[in-house]
């Protein structure tokens, strides 16, 4: 038997072992568009049975009120009001207690702590409130610890859909009225406003390649599914802002290969993908539209940082985030795969952001996207002067702006702007020096697209003589 802090080790410091172990059927991986397919049949959540009453006094762990379990697939529903109070009282809260059935294993029991980590169950906890009332939940381990907690704001739901638990473990989900804030009110924060809510409590599997909460910062980031050097994971938009973090075991990545990573969008929210390095530092991001899906081409995975020390020695973080909306029932498909990149076909190399990252430009046809914000910058070098044709092909909803800069100094060489989205913007008979130059991509404000690539085409020849004074 464990200690009773176990269930917290378990929750808080184990998450990001491997949830390869709990698989309950084999994936069924598809290649193609360089990316990682799964086909899971995924059942829908259970409904709970019809739920029973709030007993009070249950404001504390000590004090709280047990949920019981019905139905074939475990489920609990609970209907509770957050009592008003006066200023100055003590507000309300309702305490549950959860206890997961089945075996209760130490690690030394289960083998390894993957093994026990492999036994984990899926919560999920989905609170309604009525109109007006705003809430937050809490999940506590056995010490009362907080392990997670979110807030929804009046009438919003609110809840926390993939959480892992152990069987014979003990948590507390605890409720009450939202912090008064930006964005959110307090229950009785003007009038009228409902005091009740409904919880529906539900005991899951967890499938293949799921996320598994928390993983929201890099110690508690999860495992990418992997099959050779393509790996999946699937997760939930929980929350407003929910961030899920993913290990990339960069060295297993031979030299000389690079990451390509797709996030398929869900619709109604608004997503980031991003790379991190082993400090957390951002080293390339792209944000999309509402449903948009989202791509990172040819990401070069630098060696990890000499002060990481052991713990930190090869990870490297591949982390999707929430940045507006949520859906607790559709599931975003994460691919990542690392490819040797195709000498007949160039593409940026992530991040290009700036003259010290550029990516290398040569004749032909070079691919890469502009997502909000972004700007790609490419390094041309000549061993004498020549002369450019310059063709750039923006996608859909990108108003596209070129310059060529000398990068000894800056100076802009030539430059051209479109007026309106997907205009092709041409620049023919450039001089180019000796000497290294840079070519920009950027856009017009709030444009961009991150699922659609552009075409950069660079054509050059040997400068005629008039050209050369």
């Amino acid at each position: 038997m464990m200690a009773p802090q176990g269930c917290r080790v378990v929750v808080v410091a184990l998450f990001w072992l491997t949830g390869l172990a709990g698989c309950r059927r084999a994936p069924h991986f598809q290649r193609g568009d360089a990316a990682a397919v799964v086909v899971v049949q995924r059942p829908r959540d259970g409904g709970p049975a019809p739920p029973a009453a709030e007993r009070e006094p249950n404001n504390t762990p000590a004090e709280a009120q047990e949920l019981v379990w019905t139905g074939p697939s475990p489920g609990s529903a609970i209907k509770g009001i957050i009592d008003r109070v006066d200023p100055g009282k003590p507000a309300d809260v309702d305490v549950f207690k959860v206890v997961i059935p089945g075996q209760r294993l130490a690690v030394s029991d289960a083998g390894s702590a993957a093994d026990l980590l492999a036994t984990a169950k899926r919560l999920s906890v989905v609170v309604n409130p009525e109109p007006g009332l705003a809430l937050a939940l809490d999940l506590l381990d056995e010490g009362a610890a907080v392990v997670k907690a979110v807030t929804a704001g009046p009438g919003d739901t609110v809840g926390l859909p993939n959480l892992a638990v152990l069987p014979g473990c003990t948590y507390y989900l605890r409720i009450k009225a939202a912090p008064a804030g930006k964005g959110r009110s307090a229950a009785d924060a003007g009038a009228p406003a409902g005091n009740s809510y409904q919880m529906a409590v539900a005991l899951l599997d967890f499938e293949f390649a799921d996320e598994r909460e928390p993983n929201d910062r890099s110690e508690a980031a999860g495992d990418l599914a992997w099959q050779g050097r393509s790996a999946i994971a699937t997760g939930l938009y929980g929350w407003r802002r929910d961030e899920d973090w993913y290990r990339l075991p960069i060295d297993a990545i031979e030299p000389g290969w690079v990451l390509n990573v797709d996030l398929e969008g869900v619709e109604g929210v608004t997503a980031s993908l991003g790379v991190s390095d082993s400090a957390g530092k951002k080293l390339v991001a792209v944000r999309g539209r509402k449903g948009e899906r989202l791509s990172l081409r040819n990401q070069v995975l630098p060696g990890a940082a000499p002060d990481a020390g052991a713990a930190g020695a090869g990870r490297w973080f591949v982390v999707v985030r929430a940045e507006s909306g949520f859906d607790r029932e559709h599931r975003y498909v994460l691919h990542v795969e690392a490819v040797l990149p195709d000498g007949r076909s160039r593409f940026e190399t992530e991040p290009n952001d700036d003259a010290a990252h550029a990516s290398t430009l040569a004749d032909g046809t070079t691919t890469g996207y502009l997502s909000v914000g972004d700007v790609d910058v490419f390094r041309y070098s000549a061993a004498e002067p020549r002369e450019l044709d310059i063709e750039a092909i923006p996608p859909s909803r990108v108003r596209l702006k070129v310059e060529v800069l000398r990068e000894r100094d800056g100076q802009v060489l030539a430059e051209s702007s479109a007026s309106k989205a997907r205009q092709i913007l041409h620049i023919a008979g450039l001089a180019c020096p000796a000497e290294p130059i840079l070519v920009r991509l950027s856009q017009g404000k709030h444009d961009g697209n991150a699922s659609e690539p552009y075409l950069l085409k660079l054509a050059s020849r040997l400068a005629q003589p008039d050209a050369r004074r």
